[in-house]
């Protein structure tokens, strides 16, 4: 949406994370603010993810490498890795750090724009809160003022541009 009315903005440039540096890619805008401004974004940001996933592919080290659960489920039931040992690798351990009492606010780029992880910990194993705030429903606030002056038929158009996904929108 803000990649859409003119504004040249990726956290994954303005925050520096991962290995995004590393590559050769461009923030995709437009400045009409229109549903078709947000469809060439999103045309243009899949061709952007695409070269992305082909200089990633061109960096990874060669050598050979190991499925186990491969390996498991082509040896079937009887197989030395359907034992105690190998179970008990693949299971997560429970959390066993306590979160230190503060606050942290962390936020990452999703195809809908920034989602943001809000903790509040008070020196236990569980945050004393826990807050996700996802892209869409932000993007859905938006939507009286997209409306205005609009036609009916349009109302799907502007939707689909948004790109809201209603089960996130109860946050």
């Amino acid at each position: 949406m803000l990649r859409g009315s003119g504004v040249n903005w990726d956290l994954r440039r303005v925050d520096h994370y991962e290995c995004y540096d590393d590559f050769d890619w461009e923030v995709q805008w437009e400045t009409k603010g229109d549903c078709l401004a947000r469809y060439y974004i999103r045309i243009r940001e899949m061709r952007e993810s695409v070269k992305i996933i082909q200089q990633a592919l061109e960096h990874l080290p060669g050598g050979p490498y190991e499925n186990l659960e491969a390996k498991r489920m082509m040896e079937g039931r009887k197989s030395k890795w359907n034992e105690f040992e190998y179970q008990f690798l693949g299971k997560k351990l429970a959390p066993t750090f306590k979160i230190p009492e503060g606050e942290l606010y962390a936020r990452v780029e999703t195809g809908k724009g920034e989602m943001g992880i809000y903790l509040i910990g008070d020196e236990n194993i569980f945050p004393w809160r826990w807050k996700i705030r996802a892209a869409d429903f932000n993007n859905l606030q938006v939507l009286p003022q997209l409306l205005q002056g609009m036609k009916v038929a349009d109302i799907v158009a502007i939707l689909g541009s948004i790109d809201v996904i209603m089960g996130s929108v109860d946050r």
